[in-house]
């Protein structure tokens, strides 16, 4: 009987230990879960934290873009705009009028207005009416078209381009995009 009970003890201290073991194992088993869980929310927090600084990257890349824009505007003002504005020429658009007039005589080509906003770093609004006042004040060599979507293009041809170009279809052109502008100004 007494090796009964030993056998029965030993069953019982068997099965405890056992237990013990599962209970370890199972306590091991749930500190690495929240060990990776830890791990998974630093790295989460992690790439939130480099997702807002690639944000504020961009955001401050922008800005340095338009302050390079303008610096860059200023310094073709400064550089083409020596002589001094007259008493007559107190408009500020004839003035941005004539900075774009020489910046497109540096530079002849087709312009979009969101180029031309980076040029000036002037709003969109005044830039339309600056394109505007440049075909009036130069309309041999400022040209102003529409494109798809209402998108408006102005382009600048030099005198060398002028003369080799057939002035009756240019003035049919014009007259037509003219009449073009007309109704975009109404709409």
């Amino acid at each position: 009987m007494f090796e009964e009970l030993l056998e029965v003890y030993k069953k019982k201290v068997a099965d405890s230990e056992r237990e013990l073991e599962e209970d370890r194992a199972m306590m091991g088993l749930i500190m690495a879960v929240e060990n990776m869980s830890n791990m998974l929310s630093m790295k989460q927090q992690d790439v939130d934290l480099l997702g807002r600084l690639i944000d504020q990257v961009d955001h401050l890349s922008k800005e340095v873009a338009d302050l390079k824009s303008q610096m860059k505007t200023r310094q073709t003002r400064s550089s083409l705009g020596t002589r001094a504005p007259k008493a007559s020429e107190g408009n500020a658009l004839d003035n941005h009028t004539e900075t774009l007039i020489d910046l497109m005589k540096e530079r002849p080509g087709r312009y979009t207005t969101s180029e031309l906003v980076d040029m000036l770093g002037l709003n969109k609004t005044t830039v339309i009416s600056v394109m505007k006042r440049a075909v009036e004040m130069d309309p041999s060599h400022v040209k102003l078209t529409q494109g798809k979507r209402r998108k408006l293009y102005l382009s600048y041809t030099p005198e060398d381009q002028d003369l080799g170009e057939n002035k009756e279809s240019e003035t049919a052109s014009d007259d037509a995009d003219r009449m073009r502008l007309e109704l975009m100004s109404m709409t």
